[in-house]
C-alpha cells in the first residue's frame, strides 16, 4: 500500500478530498496529493498513499502541463470564474494579437501569485486574506513557461472571446495568473474559465485513471514510481540507518536523492543535505 496513484481527477471536487475518499475506499492510512487542482479543474492528480506520503514533495518539483480557458473581457477577485466579477468590458481580439503577447509572457521569469495561493504571508496564507477581502502585496516568484501554444479556435460565447492555451510550465507556476497578466498585456482583463492538467512530470493523463474507477492493485510501489540510485550498504551500517543516522561521504558521493539497500533490499530512501552529508526522507520499517 506504500506507493502513488496516478488519478484523473473530475471536476467538482477538491483535491484533498479526492485523497479522502481514496483513503476510505482502499483503507489507507494515509494519503496526500502532488499540488492542488481547484475543485472545477480536473485532470492529473498524483496521490500518495501510507509511507509515500513522506515523498510528496519530490513529485511538488515536477513540471506540469495544462490546457486553460482563458476568457477576456472579464476579472474577478480570484482571477477565475469561481469569484465575483469585478469588470465585465467589451475587448477585440484576435490570434496574432493572443501570439504575439504570449511570446512576451513565455520570456518572463517571474510571476504574481493569486490571491487564492496557499502561499504565506505574515503566517497566514494569501486565501485566507482574500476571504476576508484583504488584498495583500505579493512579491513576484521564480518560474518557467517551458512551451505555450494555443489549442483552439477563438470563440465567441456570450459577448466575450475565449481561446484554449496549452502551457507546459515549472513548479509553482499560476494559471490564473498567466490568464490576467495575458488580458493586461492585450489592454484589457481576462480570467480562467476551465483547467485540465494534462502531465505532471513523465505522468501523462492517459496514464491517469478516473477517481471512481481507481483499485489498489492500480497503487505503483515506490521503487517503480522513482527510478533513483542505489547504494548498498553493511549489515553494520544497516542496523543503523534503521534508527535514522546521518549517512556521509565514506559511503555515498551523490548529490541527490537515492535508495539504501541492504543485501540488494531497498531499507531507506536518503537525500543530501550539505557539507557531504546525507539525512533518510523514509525508512522502510
Amino acid at each position: 500500500m506504500n506507493g502513488f496513484l496516478i488519478v484523473d481527477k473530475p471536476k467538482g471536487i477538491t483535491s484533498l478530498s479526492v485523497c479522502n475518499r481514496l483513503k476510505h475506499r482502499l483503507g489507507l492510512n494515509k494519503a496526500g496529493h502532488n499540488g492542488t487542482l481547484d475543485p472545477d479543474a480536473t485532470g492529473v492528480l498524483v496521490v500518495a498513499c501510507d509511507k509515500a506520503t513522506k515523498l510528496v514533495r519530490l513529485i511538488n518539483e515536477h513540471d506540469k502541463e495544462y490546457i486553460a480557458t482563458i476568457v477576456f473581457g472579464y476579472d474577478s477577485d480570484t482571477w477565475d470564474m469561481d469569484g465575483n466579477i469585478t469588470r465585465d468590458i467589451k475587448m477585440d481580439v484576435n490570434i496574432e494579437a493572443i501570439k504575439e503577447k504570449m511570446a512576451i509572457l513565455k520570456e518572463r521569469s517571474t510571476q504574481i501569485p493569486p490571491m487564492t495561493s496557499a502561499i504565506k504571508v505574515d503566517g497566514k496564507k494569501l486565501y485566507e486574506y482574500q476571504r476576508k477581502g484583504i488584498e495583500i502585496e505579493r512579491k513576484p516568484r521564480p518560474i518557467k513557461i517551458y512551451e505555450s501554444e494555443i489549442a483552439s479556435k477563438l470563440r465567441y460565447n456570450n459577448g466575450h472571446y475565449e481561446i484554449d492555451i496549452r502551457l507546459f510550465v515549472s513548479k509553482g507556476f499560476y494559471v490564473r495568473s498567466y490568464a490576467h497578466d495575458l488580458g493586461e498585456l492585450l489592454g484589457g482583463v481576462a480570467i480562467l474559465s476551465a483547467l485540465r492538467r494534462t502531465r505532471a512530470g513523465e505522468y501523462k493523463v492517459a496514464m491517469a485513471k478516473p477517481m471512481d474507477d481507481i483499485v489498489e492493485s492500480d497503487i505503483i510501489p515506490i521503487e517503480k514510481f522513482f527510478d533513483l540510485p542505489r547504494v548498498e550498504i553493511n549489515d553494520y551500517i544497516s542496523g543503523l540507518v534503521m534508527n535514522g543516522i546521518t549517512l556521509d561521504n565514506r559511503q555515498t558521493n551523490i548529490k541527490g536523492v537515492f535508495y539504501v539497500c541492504n543485501n540488494s533490499k531497498i531499507i531507506a530512501i536518503y537525500e543530501y543535505i550539505e557539507d557531504n552529508k546525507y539525512k533518510p526522507i523514509l525508512i522502510f520499517k
